[in-house]
């Protein structure tokens, strides 16, 4: 008899080359690994580079994933207008939405419509005025996405963030996942929703 597979649970992280979006993933990825999970990471670029339109995909699962790709996610996390224009749309039903503010100025209407778990901050200008470099801002951004999603501790994050960061900036990438964790007070669980528009009772 063949298996059913649950479907997983699905986060995009999107912006364009060189904000380290990609890095991003790949350290989620890891760090869910770590926590036990079963997981697949999956990576876009557009035809430039640095500029160009970049993603990446993490799925992850309490059991095997047995397709390594989704058509839509949970919790997005954009980090530049061009990114939140292509992917809003894919949010899920009641999703949760991440936005750089500091470079995302207006959010598509499909995201309004399909939830309200939609979390503003001025990520880049944050890191900016508090490490006097834009460089940590990929991981005040997963911070946030360990606060708000409420599926992957800091502790994991910065375990496989070691793996991938230069040793001298080790400690500053550390207290750049905290501080994006300390930047919002509310998490959500995230999860699939069965229904067909947002009402009452939707956080």
């Amino acid at each position: 008899m063949k298996h059913a597979f649950s479907e997983p649970h699905s986060v995009r992280i999107s912006g364009i080359g060189g904000q380290g979006n990609v890095l991003m993933g790949i350290i989620l990825a890891e760090a869910l690994l770590i926590q036990g999970s079963w997981v697949v990471q999956t990576q876009s670029f557009g035809a430039q580079v640095r500029g160009g339109l970049s993603y990446c995909d993490v799925l992850f699962n309490s059991e095997p994933i047995d397709y390594p790709k989704a058509h839509s996610f949970e919790l997005i996390y954009s980090m530049h207008q061009t990114a939140v224009n292509a992917h809003v749309p894919l949010i899920h039903m009641n999703g949760v939405l991440i936005i750089d503010s500091t470079l995302v100025k207006s959010i598509p209407k499909e995201g309004i419509r399909m939830t309200r778990k939609i979390i503003s901050k001025p990520v880049t200008e944050l890191t900016e005025n508090k490490f006097s470099s834009t460089l940590p801002a990929n991981m005040v951004g997963l911070g946030l996405i360990a606060r708000a999603g409420n599926f992957v501790t800091t502790q994991s994050l910065k375990e496989a963030m070691v793996k991938h960061i230069k040793a001298k900036y080790v400690e500053m990438n550390s207290q750049a996942i905290d501080f994006g964790y300390s930047l919002i007070e509310k998490s959500y669980n995230i999860r699939r929703e069965r229904i067909d528009s947002v009402g009452r009772g939707f956080e």
